[in-house]
């Protein structure tokens, strides 16, 4: 498994300087960091649609969507997959709740906060929509 990743980081980091005209990952690194990460939302959102409505073979086309677009966003941050995966290695075997506990400082996420009293019923994310119900106070 880890070997179909570095091979796919390794095409991501040579179709980096192609044509935009030729390339899907020149295309989209040409676009910036910020429409990464969108992409990479959508597959996120389109993988936990597909996971809700139970449709292994979604799940298994999402994924592997999600996993493409995340090596894209850390090719464009210069994260080698290296990193992630020694991360991934420091954390075996350590609980999670302890892991979580341990940080002393959370990278920098951006939120947004909705207020009780906007009527917003839904987050779209590109093609999907998360539907969530207004909670009403009182």
């Amino acid at each position: 498994m880890a070997d179909t990743l570095a091979r796919l980081e390794a095409t991501i980091a040579t179709r980096r300087t192609a044509a935009t005209g030729s390339s899907y990952v020149a295309a989209l690194l040409a676009k910036g960091t910020p429409k990464i990460a969108q992409k990479l939302g959508e597959e996120a959102v389109e993988t936990v649609i597909a996971a809700v409505s139970g449709d292994k073979p979604a799940i298994v086309a999402e994924t592997a969507d999600l996993l493409f677009h995340l090596l894209v966003l850390l090719n464009a941050t210069d994260v080698p997959l290296a990193q992630v995966l020694a991360e991934l290695d420091r954390r075996e075997g350590v609980s999670g709740i302890e892991e979580k506990a341990s940080r002393t400082a959370s990278p920098a996420i951006a939120t947004v906060a909705v207020e009780p009293s906007e009527s917003m019923s839904s987050l779209a994310l590109g093609r999907a929509t998360l539907r969530r119900p207004l909670i009403r106070k009182g």
